[in-house]
């Protein structure tokens, strides 16, 4: 195994990490919008550290060959990644991510069958369009597969006047650091653009803060789980909300204190509450390493 995979001669960006206790489970991870390598390496650490192996990788950034931000991903890097550890011996896969990845993972176990568990920490159940930055939309998905994007949700209030959107957002109830939950819920929801988590046989854990200020994870893990526990394709399954949690859980943030600091400035809740909010990432870490311990 290569430490290091990339768009060019692998058909994915990614780093390679060997277990130690848990040698032959790989954890693939897909991390969140706008997440550096380096950074991206030390956000997810703690699954290599608990002794598992990982091939994390990435959505935008670290290539050349890769947009500045998420924008029309395709689920075969998830699918190359795989094929490439099946042909070096392993066989057993979970997925992990967060933000953007946790929906990229939960599309990926909706239709590879491979995967035996997955952990989504704030997930949204929907394809959204491609943004660049946080204000152009793209009018293009998000998400690809089979070299098609996949149906989406515009994000409709970057189709407006931004001034008018500005005013709108002010006369609101939601505030400047939960801009872009203003964003994605100005969405309208629609059936096809849903992933279908009722699908999935692999092994599932949901993750979310008791309300998100980057996209509505809160009100779609309960939707998932009813569709999840409903369709009865899935063996193991827990939902774990953190009433006073932040959109960024499941990662050791403390790792990455660069990345700490932009976030408790962004994110209302982080401002509000940072103690309350580290908290339910040390118990959200453990969680997910709980349920990477019970996979049989």
């Amino acid at each position: 195994m290569k430490k290091r995979y990339s768009i060019k001669a692998d058909g994915f960006c990614g780093r390679w990490f060997e277990g130690t206790t848990h040698k032959d489970k790989v954890v693939i991870v897909m991390p969140g919008t706008g997440t550096a390598e380096e950074n991206a390496v030390r956000l997810f650490g703690f699954i290599h550290k608990a002794g598992y192996s990982v091939m994390m990788i990435a959505n935008s950034l670290w290539d050349d060959e890769m947009p500045k931000d998420p924008i029309q991903v395709p689920v075969e890097y998830a699918e190359r990644a795989i094929s490439l550890l099946k042909r070096e011996g392993y066989d057993r896969f979970a997925m992990y991510g967060l933000s953007f990845g946790a929906r990229y993972v939960l599309l990926c176990a909706s239709v590879i069958p491979d995967i035996e568990v997955v952990i989504a920490s704030s997930p949204y159940d929907y394809v959204t369009e491609g943004v660049k930055g946080i204000t152009k939309p793209q009018n293009f998905s998000s998400l690809t597969y089979k070299g098609k994007d996949l149906p989406y949700l515009p994000v409709e209030i970057l189709h407006h006047n931004l001034i008018s959107g500005v005013i709108k957002l002010i006369r609101s109830e939601y505030t400047f650091k939960q801009i872009m939950r203003f964003g994605y819920d100005s969405c309208t929801e629609n059936e096809k653009a849903r992933i279908r988590v009722e699908n999935i046989t692999a092994d599932i854990l949901l993750l979310s803060p008791g309300y998100d200020d980057c996209w509505p994870s809160d009100t779609a893990v309960p939707r998932m789980e009813k569709l999840i526990r409903k369709g009865g394709k899935t063996k193991r399954f827990k939902s774990v909300i953190y009433e006073k949690g932040s959109h960024i859980i499941g990662i050791d943030l403390d790792a990455a204190p660069d990345r700490k600091k932009k976030m408790q400035s962004m994110l209302k809740a982080e401002v509000e509450n940072p103690q309350a909010c580290d908290s339910a990432r040390y118990e959200s870490i453990k969680e997910i390493i709980q349920f990477l311990d019970e996979w049989k």
